[in-house]
């Protein structure tokens, strides 16, 4: 966000602190650098005046440090566009060395848009040794300027480039260089004769400007154009490789989720700082496989390298888990190479170890997004991780992944009601929802937050017109029908809840199962000891393992919620599995203390 500076003096030492970021700058010499030898018997409280000044426009006392051996500028990584333009020339000019011109060019033209003008900070006076700070990034940018168009020919770009050719060769009709590469241009365009003239045109103006006859490379362009070289001509098509473009289609009617996304989104484009790695854990039908694909699509053009995806089937109902070698052959084929795969022999599984070095090698450096959804646990996700700091990975798991090294762990949790009716309104059409507005509100707060049960219930108006959305509110209004009423197709809210539930050892089950015979949705630590009959440490254990398991999240000091569905689900668990007897007990202990009656009594009641 552009910031008010008032005094030339204070822009000028703003521009010094830029330019020297991280590096104290001693007083004496940003005297010298704001007044030189004219200072003023003022000129010290002048400076002092003018750091709190831009402290204040800055936002923060800490922005400008006062130390022994000078004022320091910090700033966070990535926050500076010189700092940026820097890295992303490096990465350019890399890039065309290693001839991916493709990645070159998308390098170098994000570092050129960085300027806002045609010369550092142009119109500011600068002392002396910030104006050869400013050289510097001049004639950076010409040479970045030089390898983007060079990025462009090699791409077959000729056509488009010729209205920015004739620009800078009027900017700079000196340049060689650039009236070589517009003669190539033009010639491969068709234009031998416009090609000649240019050449014409640049002898006359070297021989008027400096008395010299054009240079060797120049000359021999000249030479080539003459004598229709065909090493001019563009190949028949250039052979540029296509980045991985795999993402899913982005899920329609995507509603809410403002923060989530904002935060995502912070995660996998920030230049550096951030984690390589980013965990979506959640409920079942939670919605986490929607925001990933959602905000992938987002950031997609800040990875040209590709955009990789792979489903682990690590919760997929009647669907093995994918092996991690499995994954990485994918993945290999994906960015052009099989070399593990042929090692290995057909039909025969990849090396893991050998599979995952050589995606490491190829992933090296560029950027590239990875979306590995529903993932198993750690160790399915841990050798599949690029080692590449350019490189960005987004998985999404039911259970929370935190073993993985450099990772930052968001759990998502269930939407507000407000935005459950907004998803339901987008999926059903406005005017069905606006012609039932109660029953709508009245299914959207019976889905409880849950994007997946949304979607069914929706799903389930659209493919019977004549349901009214009455009607479907008063079958999920009855609790014993509501998770039968929650499923079309292939989809089933309680089918999911069923992987992640399967996934428990007998103790935590028994306890998840006893859950569901509170009326209530909340739990203390002591309430589901005196329920489940165990001793309040190891019930706390237990009460953790579920909402590891994503089937219980916390809501305060020693305190658990369940899930509105979730609590349905395991009642109907504890009538399938559970003893009347046993869930007599349970019920008795609940209301009595963690003993349990003699068998008599708790069949009686």
């Amino acid at each position: 966000m552009p910031i008010a500076l008032g005094r030339r003096k204070q822009r000028v030492l703003l521009a010094a602190l830029l330019l020297n970021t991280g590096k104290a700058i001693p007083s004496r010499r940003m005297l010298d650098w704001l007044w030189g030898e004219r200072a003023p018997a003022t000129a010290e409280s002048n400076l002092y005046t003018y750091i709190s000044a831009l402290r204040k426009v800055l936002g923060s006392p800490s922005r400008i440090e006062a130390g022994s051996h000078g004022y320091v500028l910090r700033v966070t990584p990535g926050e500076v566009d010189v700092t940026l333009f820097e890295e992303l020339a490096a990465q350019g000019q890399r890039a065309l060395s290693a001839g991916r011109h493709d990645v070159a060019l998308e390098r170098l033209s994000r570092a050129l848009g960085l300027w806002r003008g045609e010369s550092v900070l142009e119109d500011l006076p600068l002392p002396a040794p910030l104006r050869c700070e400013a050289a510097r990034l001049e004639r950076l940018r010409a040479t970045v300027v030089d390898a983007s168009l060079e990025a462009r020919l090699a791409l077959g770009r000729h056509g488009e480039m010729l209205a920015d050719l004739e620009t800078l060769t009027r900017r700079d009709p000196l340049n060689e260089r650039l009236r070589a590469q517009h003669m190539l241009a033009l010639y491969r365009c068709g234009r031998r004769a416009d090609a000649l003239a240019v050449f014409h045109r640049a002898r006359s103006t070297l021989a008027a400007e400096v008395g010299l006859d054009p240079g060797p490379d120049l000359a021999r362009m000249h030479e080539r154009i003459l004598a229709d070289d065909p090493r001019l001509t563009p190949p028949a098509a250039v052979a540029a490789r296509r980045a991985p473009a795999e993402l899913p289609m982005a899920p329609a009617a995507f509603t809410g989720r403002a923060a989530e996304v904002a935060r995502l989104r912070t995660m996998l484009t920030s230049v550096s700082g951030a984690s390589p790695v980013s965990a979506i854990t959640g409920t079942a039908g939670a919605g986490k496989s929607a925001l990933a694909v959602h905000v992938s699509h987002q950031v997609a053009g800040r990875f040209p390298d590709g955009r990789l995806y792979v489903d682990l089937h690590g919760s997929t109902p009647g669907v093995a888990p994918l092996h991690p070698a499995d994954v990485l052959a994918r993945l290999l084929r994906s960015l052009g190479d099989d070399t593990a795969l042929r090692s290995a022999g057909p039909g025969r599984r990849p090396d893991l170890d050998e599979a995952a070095a050589r995606f490491r090698s190829l992933t090296d450096g560029r950027h590239l997004l990875l979306l590995l959804d529903n993932a198993r646990d750690a160790a399915q996700v841990r050798p599949l991780l690029p080692a590449s700091p350019t490189c960005r990975v987004l998985v999404t798991a039911r259970r929370m992944l935190t073993s993985l090294d450099a990772a930052s762990h968001f759990r998502l949790g269930f939407m507000a009601e407000e935005e459950t009716f907004m998803l339901l309104t987008r999926l059903i059409g406005e005017e069905r929802a606006a012609a039932e507005p109660r029953p709508a509100r009245t299914i959207a707060r019976l889905c409880a937050g849950l994007p997946l049960a949304v979607r069914i219930a929706a799903a389930r108006l659209i493919a019977r017109p004549g349901l009214s959305l009455g009607a479907l509110a008063a079958r999920l209004a009855a609790e014993d029908r509501r998770l039968s009423e929650l499923q079309t197709d292939d989809q089933a809210v309680r089918a999911s809840f069923m992987l992640s539930y399967r996934g428990l050892d007998p103790e935590s089950g028994r306890m998840f199962r006893l859950l569901g015979l509170l009326d209530g949705t909340t739990v203390s630590v002591g309430a589901a000891a005196d329920l489940a009959g165990r001793s309040e440490p190891h019930a706390a254990d237990l009460l953790d393992r579920l909402t590891d398991a994503q089937l219980l999240e916390t809501c305060g000091h020693d305190r658990y919620r369940v899930h509105d569905l979730l609590r349905l689900f395991a009642r109907e668990r504890a009538g399938e599995e559970d003893t009347e007897e046993e869930r007599a007990q349970a019920a008795w202990r609940a209301r009595h203390g963690r003993h349990a009656p003699p068998a008599c009594t708790a069949a009686t009641g």
